[in-house]
């Protein structure tokens, strides 16, 4: 299987180096269209927990993907406000990284709407866009995001989200020939992630993120 390394996850404490490949079975021809593909992130995941935290009052970029590529946010909503508002963010966050990677943009606002700046979560976000820019890849195909789970701090300022990532339908394609890299499914399609959100100032009810740790096959992922 053909793998690339990604940006080393070094914020957290417990941060290991992921590498970020597109892993999967049966690869779609580029010109496949996936039922329900080309949804925006936040059309897909408007929800009445969103309108509760205040979600839907913010002036959000728009990210809307072409017709093979597909974000998925899989995961129920907190009863809480505050830990629904970070758990939406920190899902904003992930899609607008591979956002920017469709748009080949490494200085692509729409992951800056979602980070603090110059913190390890922007370093990895616009690491990742340059890494499939500079190798000619983009992706294709169903990126699913479950399991989400939320604590928020004391202080109500901040938020560790931890969730899984599954890339057993997610394929890198080359930009310019369209040709899709076709992978085989083992537990390295999976990974677990951990990303510490924080509270913005303004506007008011939007959450970014500010450190990010992964690990690659996480056993816990798999499956799930």
């Amino acid at each position: 299987m053909n793998r690339r390394t990604l940006p080393a996850l070094t914020a957290l404490a417990t941060a290991t180096i992921l590498l970020l490949t597109a892993c999967g079975g049966e690869s779609p021809e580029a010109d496949e269209k996936i039922p329900g593909a080309g949804e925006s992130s936040a059309e897909a995941s408007a929800s009445a927990s969103e309108k509760e935290s205040g979600a839907d009052a913010i002036d959000r970029p728009e990210m809307k993907f072409p017709g093979d590529m597909k974000v998925v946010l899989d995961w129920s909503q907190p009863s809480g406000a505050d830990q629904a508002a970070a758990l939406h963010d920190a899902g904003e966050y992930m899609t607008a990284v591979n956002f920017g990677i469709d748009k080949q943009d490494p200085e692509d606002s729409a992951y800056k709407f979602y980070v603090v700046p110059l913190s390890s979560a922007h370093t990895f976000a616009k690491d990742m866009i340059k890494k499939h820019v500079d190798a000619g890849l983009t992706g294709t195909g169903s990126l699913r995001f479950s399991n989400g789970k939320v604590k928020v701090s004391d202080s109500g300022n901040s938020a560790s989200v931890t969730f899984c990532r599954d890339e057993s339908k997610y394929f890198n394609k080359e930009v310019k020939s369209g040709k899709v890299q076709k992978t085989g499914v083992d537990e390295n399609s999976y990974y677990a992630f951990t990303l510490i959100m924080e509270r913005a100032k303004t506007p008011k009810g939007l959450w970014r993120a500010k450190d990010i740790a992964g690990e690659r096959g996480a056993s816990e992922c798999v499956g799930v």
